[in-house]
């Protein structure tokens, strides 16, 4: 079951992560931290989207519009969710077989998942336009600077992280 907030993490990670699709601000168990994110080197992947659905401030009407995009991809790509989590099991079973297991024994399973997360990747984009073509150019500016903000504070985190830092 795709579940609330799991979104658009394809903005950033074509073929590499796994996105789904994010349900817009006033659903039940919305947020971040809810639902299978996906995950790409310690940091989330739907935060593109989840940033401009939330810093912008939409508004009751806005909302309502973002929730009808949002549930129009989310249908359309939950079937494919399905066969690349399928496609993804399948090349578990396959490494986790007793014998040997070439890469070439693999790569069916490798071309197929790499294709469905291109076509999620394809659709997440689209997705993450129409909400941008639903905000005003004010609450672009916002989100913008929200982003630039938490950038700053990654990297504030990251030098405090350091060794030797104070």
């Amino acid at each position: 079951m795709i579940r609330p907030w799991v979104a658009a993490g394809a903005l950033l990670i074509a073929a590499t992560g796994s996105p789904a699709l994010a349900q817009a601000p006033g659903a039940p168990g919305e947020g971040p931290g809810r639902g299978p994110a996906m995950w790409r080197g310690g940091e989330r992947t739907d935060g593109e989207l989840w940033l401009m659905i939330r810093a912008a401030g939409l508004s009751p009407d806005q909302q309502a519009k973002v929730r009808t995009i949002l549930g129009a991809h989310r249908t359309a790509m939950r079937p494919v969710i399905t066969q690349l989590r399928q496609s993804q099991q399948e090349l578990g079973s396959k490494l986790l077989a007793p014998g040997q297991v070439q890469v070439s024994d693999l790569q069916p399973q490798l071309t197929r998942i790499g294709q469905l997360r291109d076509q999620l990747a394809q659709d997440s984009a689209q997705a993450a336009l129409e909400v941008r073509a639903v905000l005003t150019a004010e609450q672009l500016a916002k989100v913008s600077q929200t982003k630039e903000r938490l950038r700053q504070l990654r990297e504030e985190m990251r030098q405090l992280m350091q060794p030797g830092a104070p």
